[in-house]
């Protein structure tokens, strides 16, 4: 059996909601027997001091490269299969074990979101909020080194957000065809108020895109910081025994 282990950062000053997604992952990790490691504002140690200081105000984009070298670090250290999953991840169903039989995968998420017409629809692409490694993974060194790269070229007035995230994970996806794990998804804002109070056309969107029970749901904590928001992740945690 390959041995796993599962890595999470969070700085310590977090809503009480994200520490309660984090302790699902630690509960999971111990019944799965994954090792599991946590950190704090550290893991920003793993990024250069010229792009820190390049990208100061720009923390999401800066842990999206961060979590790369610390799998690089740990993988080389431990071996067997190294898993990042975010923070603001929810464990739904604890019996779910992590999937190593690939040297590489992410997470995919099926985003249910209005179109400009009114109508609604689901988008499938891959995620960084859970993602995997072996040391056969050619993925995760070069994943790095490309981060690293635009970060280092771009003009850090226009970084968009997702960048080095979920933007360069989709097209590197289009060529690639990387494994995609279903299983470990993400919920939009408007999915999660239908799925906190009643069905609507959210939900018929989601259902009709076929997919599986989720085992981990990343709850996107940077799109919901509204108090109607932040109201909604409660109830959806209180639900599910978080």
């Amino acid at each position: 059996m390959t041995p796993i282990t599962i890595l999470q950062s969070a700085a310590d000053a977090r809503p009480d909601w994200v520490s309660r997604c984090m302790m699902s992952v630690a509960n999971w990790s111990q019944q799965q027997d994954y090792a599991y490691h946590r950190i704090g504002d550290e893991l920003f140690d793993w990024v250069t001091p010229e792009c820190r200081l390049k990208l100061k105000d720009r923390t999401p984009i800066l842990a999206d490269l961060a979590r790369l070298r610390w799998m690089e670090s740990e993988r080389s250290a431990r071996g067997g299969l190294v898993v990042w999953i975010d923070a603001d991840t929810l464990v739904m169903d604890p019996t779910w074990r992590v999937p190593d039989s690939e040297h590489t995968f992410f997470g995919e998420e099926c985003w249910i979101q209005p179109t400009t017409e009114g109508a609604w629809r689901a988008y499938l692409s891959p995620h960084n909020a859970f993602m995997g490694f072996t040391k056969a993974s050619p993925v995760l060194d070069f994943l790095a080194y490309l981060s690293e790269s635009i970060i280092q070229r771009a003009d850090a007035a226009h970084i968009a957000p997702q960048m080095v995230g979920p933007k360069l994970l989709k097209a590197l996806n289009n060529l690639a065809q990387f494994s995609l794990v279903r299983e470990a998804g993400a919920v939009s804002p408007e999915l999660l108020a239908e799925w906190v109070s009643e069905s609507g056309k959210a939900t018929r969107c989601y259902e009709q895109a076929h997919r599986p029970p989720l085992a981990l749901v990343n709850l996107c904590s940077s799109l919901n910081d509204s108090d109607e928001a932040l109201q909604r992740v409660e109830q959806f945690l209180t639900y599910h025994g978080a």
